[in-house]
């Protein structure tokens, strides 16, 4: 027990985002709304929702800006990322396809 309290201490030191059924949820709507190319109705909801967003999510989001042509939203989503969110393998990864 007291190893698990202290791995959540050390998680939420780190700002690492827990999953909770709000953002797994908001994960699978955004994937089928990017997979159907529902683009602009996508954004709305990342712009709206960007605080509950996890990395993986921001990171598909990048990527359909880069798909979408919407050179300015990537740019926008790109300015919000926090320092822990620019560590992130995936979002890296996406930002380089994007530019």
């Amino acid at each position: 027990m007291n190893q698990a309290i202290r791995f959540l201490s050390i998680q939420q030191k780190n700002n690492i985002k827990f999953l909770d059924s709000s953002s797994i949820k908001l994960n699978l709507i955004l994937k089928k709304m990017f997979d159907s190319k529902q683009y602009k109705q996508a954004f709305e909801l990342v712009d709206e929702k960007f605080d509950t967003c996890t990395d993986i999510t921001i990171a598909s989001a990048i990527k359909a800006c880069a798909v979408s042509k919407d050179y300015t939203r990537g740019i926008n989503i790109h300015r919000k990322l926090s320092p822990n969110s620019m560590n992130n393998s995936y979002i890296q990864g996406s930002l380089i396809q994007f530019y």
